[in-house]
C-alpha cells in the first residue's frame, strides 16, 4: 500500500488573483511564484508550495499530498484511475500521479516538489505555571499576520462516507483516528477523522476529516501557524482589516485539541488557522464520539450551523 506522508496544498479557483494574493498574504502567507493564471504560495517551512489557485470561476479542485519519494508513484500509477507518472510543469517542480476520488475531486500525490529556504520566526517563550522562569527577558510581539508554517489538513463532505472513508485507506494509506457516530448500533457515522499512517512516528491528529451531507462538497483547508500568538494576533489582524468574514473561533476542539480560528476568503471558502495539535502514532487506538460531544470546544464559541454550509462562491 502507498502511504502519502502529509497533504500539501489544496488547489482552488478564484476569479481574481489579485484578490486572492491579498487575502492569502493577509491570512499569514508568502507569495512562492505567480503565473498569468495561477498562484503558489508557501509558509515559513521548505516547501514551497502549500496552497495554489487557478484563476476561474469559483471553485475546490483537490488536494495534493506528498509521496514518500518516485518509487511510490510508480507503485500508485498502477493503480485503477490513476494517471501515468507526470513530469509537474508548474513552479515548484517534482513528479506527479494525478487521481479521482469517488466524489469527483482531483487528488495529486507529488514527490520530489522544490524546498526553498525556511524564514524566520520570532521566538515566542512562554512563562507557565509548572515553569515560571521559561523566559526571564522582556518579551514584545510585533503585529502583524499571523506565521502560517505548513498545510495540515483538509475537511470535505460526501454523499456516501464508507466509499470515500475506503478510497482514502486504499489510494493514499490512512489510518482512522476517531469517528463521529449518527446511530452506533445501526453502524451509521457522521465524520471519521484520518491520519497519516507513519508507523511509530508521532503525526498530527488528523491530516482528512470527510463528513456525511446531501452532497459532495468543499469545507475547509487548514493551516499550522507558529504558536499561541499567533492564533491571536493573526485575528486581531484580519479584524482590523475589516474586509473578510469570520467563520468560527477562537477555540479549543475536543477531537485534536487545536487551538483555533476559521475564516473565509473573499468567496467564502473557510481557511483555518490552528496550534497545538494532539500527536499520535500506530499505538493509538481510534474511538467513537457522539456529535454533541465531538463538535463542541473546551472551550470557546459554540459550533455555528452555517459552519458546514456550501461556501457563497462569490465576492465579498
Amino acid at each position: 500500500m502507498v502511504k502519502v506522508t502529509d497533504i500539501a496544498y489544496g488547489r482552488l479557483k478564484a476569479p481574481d488573483l489579485d484578490r486572492m494574493e491579498e487575502f492569502l498574504i493577509d491570512f499569514g502567507m508568502v507569495r512562492s511564484e505567480r503565473t498569468k493564471d495561477k498562484l503558489f504560495m508557501r509558509g515559513t517551512d521548505g516547501d514551497h508550495t502549500i496552497h495554489v489557485t487557478e484563476l476561474g470561476d469559483p471553485d475546490f479542485v483537490g488536494i495534493a499530498f506528498h509521496a514518500r519519494n518516485e518509487d511510490d508513484l510508480k507503485e500508485l500509477a498502477k493503480m485503477d484511475g490513476a494517471s501515468d507518472i507526470e513530469e509537474v510543469d508548474e513552479p515548484g517542480g517534482g513528479k506527479r500521479v494525478r487521481l479521482t476520488d469517488p466524489d469527483g475531486r482531483q487528488i495529486e500525490v507529488i514527490a520530489g516538489m522544490k524546498q526553498l529556504d525556511p524564514l524566520p520566526i520570532p521566538d515566542v517563550l512562554l512563562n507557565t505555571g509548572a515553569d515560571k522562569l521559561n523566559r526571564t527577558s522582556l518579551q514584545r510581539i510585533e503585529f502583524g499576520p499571523a506565521h502560517i508554517k505548513r498545510s495540515a489538513h483538509a475537511v470535505v463532505k460526501t454523499p456516501d462516507l464508507p466509499k470515500l472513508q475506503k478510497w482514502y485507506h486504499e489510494y493514499v494509506g490512512f489510518a482512522l483516528t476517531d469517528s463521529v457516530y449518527i446511530d452506533k448500533e445501526k453502524g451509521e457515522y457522521l465524520a471519521h477523522f484520518n491520519h497519516i499512517d507513519a508507523g511509530e512516528e508521532y503525526v498530527d491528529h488528523h491530516v482528512f476529516l470527510a463528513v456525511q451531507a446531501d452532497e459532495a462538497e468543499f469545507n475547509h483547508l487548514s493551516f499550522e501557524v507558529a504558536n499561541v500568538d499567533d492564533v491571536l494576533m493573526g485575528h486581531d489582524y484580519l479584524i482590523r482589516k475589516e474586509k473578510y468574514k469570520h467563520a468560527w473561533g477562537i477555540g479549543r476542539h475536543v477531537l485534536g485539541s487545536q487551538i483555533f480560528d476559521y475564516w473565509r476568503d473573499p468567496w467564502g471558502r473557510i481557511h483555518e488557522h490552528w496550534t497545538d495539535s494532539d500527536m499520535i502514532n500506530s499505538d493509538h487506538v481510534p474511538s467513537e464520539y457522539a456529535p454533541e460531544e465531538a463538535l463542541t470546544n473546551q472551550w470557546g464559541p459554540d459550533f455555528p450551523e452555517e459552519f458546514l454550509d456550501a461556501p457563497r462562491l462569490h465576492a465579498q
